[in-house]
């Protein structure tokens, strides 16, 4: 007796495994799979540590941390993606905040931008949504704490949603549903073009980049050695800053 032609054979043996309802089956779970990738892609967070709230003595006037009218004003110009936005947070942003914004010294101005792509713009965006909650510098703690690899998804509006969660199980207050609907109603596109176009006018297109007084914050001196906190700005350069501008303005 000759064999069945190869393809009846395909056809016996791909009945035999349960046929078309299985291989629907099959392809159905793969595309879940699919897009469970997409939204939570592999090393799109940088970690997992819980967020804990950063106690900080001065008072929060939305992007402004400190008294608005306080002598000297800094502009911190940082895009949410930016490593090296990320190195200065953690490590210089709070010798600033201590030494000089709750001493009453300074103020600090964050100016959000968003070089890097959609993931800084939608960052910046949700950064805004929470500010008119009273809640900037808690989400740019998270944001800057979940901060992944460049445009890998880290800042994707699912998982900005569950960053809003973090910080509303910390902090009272805080309505996530009303930064859901304006996370997802883009009304905050406008704001952050507009901040980065004033960034651009100004000659701001590295992050982060700082203005001490309305003057930019001056390169480190020759062997300083920035590159122990991985190219971010130590502290060293805002003491001087703000001694040259305090001289400037006779205080």
């Amino acid at each position: 007796m000759s064999p069945p032609p190869p393809g009846q054979c395909w056809r016996a043996r791909f009945d035999a495994w349960g046929g078309p309802p299985v291989a629907a089956s099959i392809v159905a779970v793969l595309a879940v799979v699919a897009v469970l990738i997409a939204l939570n892609p592999p090393a799109a967070s940088a970690g997992t540590a819980p967020y804990v709230p950063i106690a900080r003595a001065a008072a929060a006037h939305g992007r402004v941390l400190g008294d608005p009218n306080a002598p000297v004003r800094i502009v911190a110009y940082e895009d949410f993606q930016c490593p090296y936005c990320r190195v200065y947070t953690t490590y210089t942003e709070p010798a600033v905040v201590r030494e000089f914004v709750e001493t009453g010294i300074a103020s600090i101005e964050f100016h959000p931008l968003s070089f890097l792509g959609e993931d800084s713009k939608r960052a910046a965006e949700a950064a805004e949504c929470a500010a008119d909650q009273h809640r900037f510098w808690e989400f740019h703690d998270v944001l800057f704490l979940r901060q992944g690899h460049e445009n890998a998804g880290a800042f994707g509006a699912a998982r900005l949603k569950r960053y809003a969660r973090e910080v509303a199980a910390q902090v009272g207050g805080f309505d996530v549903e009303a930064f859901d609907r304006c996370l997802q109603s883009g009304e905050k596109r406008a704001v952050v073009a507009e901040l980065a176009r004033q960034a651009q006018e100004r000659g701001i297109f590295l992050t982060p980049s700082f203005e001490i007084d309305g003057r930019a914050l001056p390169d480190a001196p020759a062997g300083e050695g920035e590159e122990a906190v991985g190219g971010s700005s130590p502290i060293e350069r805002f003491r001087r800053a703000i001694a040259t501008a305090q001289a400037a303005a006779g205080r």
